[in-house]
């Protein structure tokens, strides 16, 4: 919307906007003229006298520059157009400080006014104040996010903002690890675990993850992403029979791979948009073999396995009915890729028995990546963000069912169980069909 300008005649706005359109179509010298008769007209048409400044700055012109900036300050000293072209004019006359001041008045009046945050930036650097200079560089940046079509000067300016915070990041990033060298000096990685992610985010090349449970989130629980072995007694005996239960996978994907079915089985809305799970939905690429589904024992199926069976039978599942426990062999084919979710909630833990791992699959949960070793259980919270990929030639299978959550005591255990049992009642479709 054009800028009214100083009278509020019908006629002395028609042609402001007269005198802005041949600013904007590139014909300066027929806007000036016009703009040298309004403000002839009223001394207070601001925006008269911020153009005709700017134009005798671009002749330069800088006496007249800034006595007209001045006369439309005076007229309009809300405007952060006129703030900002009096620190650009400013400027061009050595009076960095006055420059500065200007500039921050137009920011104080519009944040978001790019062209002037880095402006202001520019005079800071070149004064020796890298870290406020930065302040403001970091601001530029995260507003032009993603913004397309800018112009090639804002570019620039972006450009050299970016290798600027960059700098800084690099010289902070030094001077830490300078720090916590004698502090890490002899520390094992597991050790230092925790802080290296703490720092990560820190230098924000991760961000933090935080749990998002789809049923039932319950609080003063630890967010952990892969949970210690020593919370688990029972995985030792398990992983002792990885042997027996491997050559029980094997013979079914000798003798029964049609029974392993998709696990993703979701009704996608038509015309909804692309779907993250579009490319595995009812595919087989992430196919499993129920042992338990959501509280049900699929008898034809344990009998296939009875050593897997009777593993599973010693290990602390959770069991609710209508929910638990599921327990499946999990096998993702060549190229798959299980993309990030989070799962139903934390007062139950996601264990798997790696079975066979080729080289290049990989596990995501939070920041943590890990690699599958055959026979070594890893359980972990599904609430945190994870995702799951094969990029090998060859298929990848793991066991995987679910345990409770250690740190619940016995009375929540039974408190959530009965709960979530009574919401399986109330709501009782099956989140997967075993045929």
């Amino acid at each position: 919307m054009a800028l009214t300008g100083a009278g509020s005649s019908a006629h002395v706005q028609r042609r402001t906007e007269q005198a802005e359109h041949l600013a904007r179509t590139g014909q300066t010298d027929a806007a000036a003229e016009l703009f040298r008769q309004l403000l002839a007209e009223d001394a207070g048409h601001w925006r008269a006298a911020s153009f005709l400044a700017l134009q005798a700055l671009a002749h330069g012109d800088t006496a007249a520059a800034l006595s007209l900036i001045s006369q439309a300050w005076e007229s309009q000293p809300g405007s952060a157009l006129v703030a900002a072209n009096r620190g650009r004019i400013l400027m061009a006359c050595g009076d960095k400080g006055g420059a500065i001041a200007a500039l921050e008045d137009a920011l104080a009046l519009d944040p978001q006014f790019l062209p002037a945050r880095l402006d202001v930036a520019q005079l800071l650097e070149a004064k020796g104040e890298s870290q406020a200079a930065n302040d403001h560089y970091r601001s530029a940046l995260a507003q032009a996010n993603g913004v397309q079509g800018l112009p090639p000067v804002l570019l620039s300016g972006l450009h050299h903002a970016r290798e600027s915070v960059q700098r800084e990041d690099r010289a902070l990033e030094a001077m830490l690890l300078q720090a916590l060298a004698p502090l890490q000096a002899g520390k094992t990685a597991q050790e230092t675990d925790r802080f290296r992610e703490c720092f990560e985010i820190m230098m924000g090349r991760q961000r933090p993850q935080l749990p998002k449970a789809g049923f039932l989130y319950f609080p003063g629980l630890p967010a952990l992403d892969f949970h210690p072995r020593e919370l688990f007694p029972w995985a030792e005996a398990l992983e002792a029979r990885t042997d027996e239960i491997r050559a029980e996978l094997l013979a079914l994907l000798d003798e029964d791979e049609g029974r392993f079915i998709p696990y993703v089985q979701k009704e996608l809305p038509s015309g909804g948009g692309a779907s993250p799970w579009g490319a595995l939905n009812h595919s087989t690429d992430w196919g499993v073999y129920f042992l338990h589904n959501q509280g049900e024992a699929v008898e034809r199926n344990l009998m296939r396995c009875p050593a897997t069976a009777d593993a599973l039978s010693r290990v602390p599942m959770v069991h609710i009915p209508g929910r638990g426990p599921s327990a499946f062999f999990s096998r993702l084919k060549p190229g798959a890729h299980i993309p990030p979710h989070h799962g139903a909630t934390n007062t139950r833990l996601v264990a798997h028995l790696p079975l066979v791992v080729p080289p290049n699959c990989g596990l995501r949960v939070g920041n943590r990546t890990i690699q599958w070793r055959p026979g070594e259980v890893v359980v972990f919270d599904d609430t945190l963000e994870h995702e799951a990929w094969n990029r090998s030639n060859e298929t990848r299978v793991v066991l995987i069912f679910d345990v409770w959550n250690p740190l619940l005591t016995a009375a929540e255990r039974d408190m959530v169980a009965a709960v979530t049992a009574g919401y399986a009642r109330f709501f009782p479709g099956k989140l997967h069909k075993v045929d």
